[in-house]
């Protein structure tokens, strides 16, 4: 068996679905002879390099690219390769093949149904779908006539190692908290709505003991940092630079709350939220929002809080929460700690993915 991965997301580009794809290259690598097809050039320099992936470039025109892969493919291609696509898109560069296809599905590529004859055309090529979360499963049926048994619903952790960590109590000798956002700076992630209910809880003096460090960038920045000057939180909140994956663990280890209530605008919305599980991993609750996929990754008041974020009296009352109940942030650090050993650690997540392959080996691709 060979893993042939055809995708349109890779590093060095940065996004959570780059690190899903490299973090499945990477695991497929240590076991099998592993290829894959993006649509850029990787330095040699690029860690990804040194593991044992065959990497065939398609540094074309956009339009151009699904043609080239497929031309490629028909050279490759062996009876047993398994084809694994980042999303529907990528099921353009297939050609007629018998050869097993997995399809990753996502989210929000799904909540327009503008495209819903072309991808219910492109999915007689697909054996199974892997799914990141029970909610993108629901909107992908909506708009699919693919067999619900050909679906499975797995958490996008690949990359989440259990390592072992020295978790050191959160909230002892520490005359401050320390709220922590890893993100884009974009609207759906919920920082308006958390900066207006931190401000009229500091004018009510019901919080004064806290720092929130936003690390990320994008097109909300500005607004973002207007609304901070506006409210005076300048002493509280801070938006810092994008950071590395060991500079990300050092910040986790420090935190004492993550915070990033997202929800729906239009037609763009977490279809899980990896950000949550990263946050779990060194025993930090999160406040998450209630749109999407973010309720398999947060447990409201078992790993978290899940809340209205556009409820602003409600936002207001989970945030006093879990600030000043010191008892239950520490509780629910430690259920969302044990929750991702036993749930989304890279092995467990991997061995369900592998499990789904093996389990479809039988199964022929049928007429959806």
């Amino acid at each position: 068996m060979r893993v042939i991965i055809v995708t349109q997301t890779f590093p060095p580009r940065f996004g959570g679905m780059q690190s899903v794809m490299s973090a499945l290259a990477k695991n497929f690598s240590k076991t099998v002879p592993t290829f894959v097809l993006p649509d850029h050039n990787i330095p040699d320099s690029h860690p990804i390099r040194s593991y044992k992936i065959k990497f065939n470039f398609s540094n074309f025109p956009k339009f151009l690219r699904p043609l080239i892969k497929k031309i490629k493919l028909k050279k490759i291609l062996k009876k047993d390769d398994i084809i694994i696509c980042d999303s529907w898109k990528s099921l353009n560069a297939l050609p007629n093949t018998n050869n097993k296809v997995v399809m990753l599905a996502h989210g929000q590529e799904y909540l327009s149904k503008s495209k819903q004859n072309k991808i219910n055309k492109l999915l007689e090529k697909v054996s199974i779908v892997i799914s990141s979360s029970n909610y993108t499963k629901n909107i992908f049926l909506n708009i699919s006539k693919f067999p619900e048994n050909k679906i499975h619903v797995i958490p996008p952790t690949y990359e989440l190692e259990n390592d072992e960590i020295k978790i050191h109590k959160k909230s002892s000798n520490k005359k401050d908290l320390i709220l922590t956002t890893i993100s884009r700076l974009e609207e759906r992630k919920g920082f308006l709505p958390v900066i207006k209910a931190l401000k009229n809880l500091v004018e009510k003096n019901s919080i004064n003991n806290f720092t929130w460090s936003i690390y990320g960038d994008g097109y909300l920045k500005e607004k973002i940092n207007k609304q901070i000057d506006y409210y005076k939180l300048n002493k509280y909140i801070k938006i810092k630079n994008f950071v590395n994956e060991e500079s990300k663990e050092q910040i986790l280890l420090n935190s004492n709350l993550f915070i990033m209530p997202s929800y729906k605008v239009k037609n763009s919305v977490e279809g899980f939220g990896i950000s949550y599980i990263e946050a779990a991993k060194f025993s930090v609750p999160s406040i998450s929002g209630v749109d999407g996929g973010v309720l398999d990754a947060v447990v409201n008041n078992e790993t978290g809080w899940n809340v209205d974020t556009l409820n602003e009296k409600e936002l207001e009352n989970v945030i006093f929460e879990a600030i000043n109940n010191q008892n239950k942030r520490d509780r629910l650090g430690k259920n969302a700690r044990l929750l991702f050993i036993k749930k989304f650690s890279s092995d467990k997540v991997f061995r369900k993915f592998m499990t789904a392959i093996t389990n479809s080996s039988n199964l022929k691709k049928s007429n959806h």
